[in-house]
């Protein structure tokens, strides 16, 4: 289990407080340039939302309809089912936070879910859809303060990461990733001994340097520069250092088959 997770212990009964805020305060905003955002609001008007987005999906069903609204509910659904993998935990968080701390969770909850609506709609794949709900879900069950910058930032990149440029940075995470629950960061030495461990090998590939270069320039890792004994006219592999935002972006768009297989 990471850092800044809740141990799981008890199942969470259904909550039957409803989230009344949510709704009051998009409702103050200026919302007629936003057909999206007046579509959530619809919705999480006739929902009886507990704490924080009980069964939010149940009452999505039926009501969204084709193209933006529809990835829209992909990205609310996929949020719920990994939140009630966790209802123990998120119960547990409840009741370990003052009244301050879970109405200041909340106000985040809402500004991110809205932001995260506005990003699925105008995503075109389903799985990079699924990613931000994945986010959503994963960086609201931590046990500290949720970070909207961060949350936002990360939604943002899952809206540009194909499944391709995904499946290279969470092998990287695989083959450097440990570094980071003793250190801070990853030497340039020992990145380049691990890289070859990635399932790309030693091989010189166009398509490698392609991804990690993208990845690099949303800071997810950084090249690690050529030895210096290499001439101009030298043929090489790029190699890449994984970066903690990188790690934690793994972390985030993590899929669980339950509560208990956290390691």
């Amino acid at each position: 289990m990471p850092r800044g997770r809740l141990q799981a212990t008890t199942l969470m009964p259904a909550d039957d407080q409803p989230l009344d805020a949510l709704e009051r305060q998009f409702q103050l905003e200026d919302l007629a340039s936003s057909p999206v955002t007046k579509a959530v609001v619809s919705l999480i008007s006739r929902m009886p939302l507990g704490w924080p987005f009980d069964k939010m999906a149940e009452g999505l069903k039926g009501h969204l309809a084709e193209g933006s609204l529809e990835r829209i509910r992909l990205m609310l659904e996929t949020c719920m089912n990994e939140v009630r993998k966790h209802e123990n935990e998120i119960r547990q968080l409840r009741d370990a936070e003052s009244a301050k701390e879970s109405q200041a969770r909340e106000e985040v909850i809402r500004e991110l879910f809205l932001d995260g609506a506005r990003k699925a709609e105008s995503t075109r794949s389903k799985e990079r859809v699924k990613r931000i709900g994945l986010i959503l879900a994963n960086s609201f069950m931590e046990s500290k303060p949720t970070d909207a910058d961060e949350v936002e930032e990360m939604m943002r990149v899952a809206m540009e990461l194909s499944d391709r440029d995904v499946e290279f940075l969470r092998d990287l995470v695989r083959i450097e990733g440990s570094v980071f629950q003793s250190h801070d960061h990853i030497t340039r030495y020992e990145a380049h001994g691990r890289w070859e461990q990635g399932f790309w090998g030693t091989r010189i590939n166009p398509e490698i340097d392609s991804v990690f270069s993208k990845l690099e320039s949303y800071g997810l890792v950084v090249r690690i520069a050529p030895p210096n004994n290499l001439n101009i006219t030298a043929d090489f592999q790029s190699r890449y250092m994984l970066l903690m935002k990188g790690a934690r972006f793994v972390t985030l768009v993590r899929q669980e088959a339950n509560a208990c297989t956290r390691p």
